[in-house]
């Protein structure tokens, strides 16, 4: 048995100040911050954005396949995701951490230094939160941003003659997962098998890239891919009362995915979902001109549809077969 000293050894105060080493100096606008009843900010003066999100252990992820570095990043990532797609500049964040009281204290100082890493790339800021017993591993983020656009960016503004566009690759996350979890899967070389995991485990949030989309065309109507292009489509459509039309053989695919998912690379990208990548309506001169003027090539926009009356419903064109529908939260595990 190992001798490493573990949560239940040094107790919640000696987590405590462990954290508090880890996370270290505040930005000014913090004027309490962790380890008090609640943090203290003094806003600047644009609107506020706020999203919370959770991860559990054998849901969300696996701990034989997931680092406590790559848990800390994917769960703040796909809470970056969320203010990326309301334009919003990161500002700060509230965790809490569920664990067994024999997780090695070294698995939480691994956690929380990945977080000061996220620091300092997306100027992401912890000011508080909480740590609490659990039977298993549970992480529940609250990210709080600043709004960068003249008005809010939301679902439910986009309208019929919209083009449809998305940011990235879809669908490697969801072959990352199925490498993961290994089973009946096809032979892969090496560098495609990494990328794939990679892009599950530890997704990009398209915060820059929000922004360059904001200067240059306010879209009508924006959100992230998380639980896959099949549901966040149409809950797109729904909340702004519209129709879409796909086109099947525009879905923005990866040379690695396509390898490992030969002809059936379309599905991923239709169906997978945690890509994180960014889905976004506007009307066709402002496509075009974000488009002809786009410089970020690692991250390449694509435009996969077009927005449409509501009464011609959810629609993919130039696809064989029935289309599948995307992740859901209690009805899939």
């Amino acid at each position: 048995m190992s001798n490493e000293p573990r949560v239940c050894d040094i107790g919640e105060f000696g987590l405590l100040g462990r954290i508090r080493e880890i996370l270290g100096y505040h930005s000014q606008e913090i004027l309490i911050g962790i380890g008090d009843d609640a943090a203290v900010i003094q806003p600047r003066t644009q609107p506020v954005v706020l999203s919370t999100d959770a991860m559990v252990e054998g849901i969300h992820f696996r701990k034989s396949w997931t680092s406590a570095s790559d848990l800390a990043y994917k769960a703040m990532a796909s809470n970056l995701s969320d203010l990326a797609a309301k334009c919003a500049e990161p500002a700060y964040s509230l965790i809490t951490l569920g664990l067994p009281g024999a997780t090695p204290i070294s698995w939480v100082e691994e956690f929380y230094n990945a977080l000061v890493g996220m620091k300092d790339e997306w100027g992401i800021e912890v000011v508080g939160g909480d740590t609490v017993r659990s039977e298993t591993l549970v992480v529940s983020i609250t990210v709080w941003g600043y709004q960068t656009t003249s008005s809010p960016v939301s679902q439910r503004t986009a309208r019929p003659g919209d083009r449809i566009l998305v940011t990235g690759t879809l669908g490697d996350a969801a072959a990352g997962l199925e490498l993961l979890e290994g089973g009946v899967v096809p032979a892969v070389q090496d560098s495609d098998r990494h990328f794939l995991i990679y892009r599950f485990l530890k997704p990009t949030p398209r915060v820059r890239e929000a922004m360059a989309i904001a200067r240059t065309a306010l879209p009508t109507a924006m959100t992230d891919i998380s639980d896959g292009a099949a549901r966040d489509v149409p809950k797109l459509c729904e909340a702004s009362r519209v129709g879409a039309v796909l086109y099947g053989d525009r879905f923005p695919c990866s040379a690695a995915l396509r390898e490992f998912a030969a002809g059936r690379a379309a599905a991923y990208a239709w169906k997978g979902g945690e890509d994180y990548e960014l889905l976004f309506t506007l009307p066709p001169d402002k496509a075009d001109f974000l488009l002809s003027g786009w410089n970020i090539p690692e991250c390449p926009l694509t435009v996969i549809g077009e927005i449409v009356e509501k009464s011609r419903g959810v629609k993919i064109e130039h696809w064989d077969g029935e289309p599948e529908t995307g992740f859901d939260h209690f009805r899939d595990h």
